[in-house]
């Protein structure tokens, strides 16, 4: 694709659509840092600014990630993670071509927090709690952290490794869930969260909450997912009938305050 600097296609936008084929076709693999401005500016013969429009074009689009004093990099894979199913955390990757890679940071018995304890039935007793990093091409975008119930004791570290939450549930355990209670949300990072995901201070998490359970009700598990969410998409299907509120409700616009009045009547 050439340059066309009569279009009336922004110089920009072109050079953007130029370094995203690049990046579809596989010059530019997930990770890998960018040529820098300068080689850019001497490939397509445009100004620094021109292409730094360009960059923060692809970065808007989640093609790329620029890093403070590093340079830019192309993005990781994007995730599609579909939740009209009743799926793991890893399995959902895998369905969708993914090999994650995992890493078991802990499996040990915990005091839960009282609200886990009451939902796992352990009033009193100690739950088994595991700490696991996801990575894609060797780079970190998920952390797992999950309470099982106390009858995960009898799992061994070298199976806790092996086997995702559901599979210890299901195939060790003997647990069967048949539902999960599942809640999305975002938040910044706690500081043990940004480190091993490799965050700055205070950036953006993707969090998921889910509870499993089996047909008889009792909560199998609690666990929540950290999420980098710069290549993370969570997607649902829903279908009719419609729910519909036939007209918007009039509510009276609201008063100003009075350091709101105070500081107009300044001006």
């Amino acid at each position: 694709m050439k340059i066309e600097r009569e279009s009336s296609v922004a110089l920009y936008v072109q050079i953007a659509d130029r370094l995203a084929r690049d990046i579809a076709e596989g010059r530019y693999k997930p990770f890998q840092r960018l040529p820098s401005e300068q080689s850019l500016m001497e490939r397509f013969g445009v100004s620094r600014v021109t292409v730094r429009e360009a960059i923060a074009l692809l970065a808007r689009q989640g093609l790329v990630v620029a890093k403070q004093g590093k340079g830019t990099f192309v993005g990781g894979p994007v995730v599609h993670h579909e939740l009209q199913e009743l799926r793991g955390f890893y399995d959902a990757l895998v369905t969708k071509g993914h090999t994650p890679e995992t890493r078991l940071l802990k499996f040990e018995p915990v005091q839960a927090p009282a609200p886990i304890e009451l939902a796992l039935g352990a009033a009193g007793r100690e739950v088994m709690f595991l700490r696991r990093v996801y990575s894609l091409h060797g780079h970190p975008f998920a952390l797992a952290s999950a309470w099982l119930p106390p009858a995960a004791a009898q799992v061994s570290w070298d199976q806790a490794s092996r086997h995702p939450i559901y599979s210890i549930l299901e195939e060790l355990l003997g647990l069967r869930v048949t539902r999960a209670e599942v809640s999305i949300l975002a938040r910044t990072a706690e500081a043990e969260e940004a480190e091993l995901l490799a965050l700055p201070e205070r950036s953006p998490v993707l969090v998921m909450e889910r509870v499993s359970y089996s047909a008889e009700g009792a909560a199998l598990e609690c666990s929540r997912f950290s999420i980098r969410p710069e290549n993370y998409r969570f997607s649902l299907s829903v279908q009719g009938p419609l729910a519909i509120t036939r007209k918007i409700q009039e509510v009276a616009p609201a008063r100003p305050t009075s350091s709101a009045s105070q500081h107009r009547r300044k001006k």
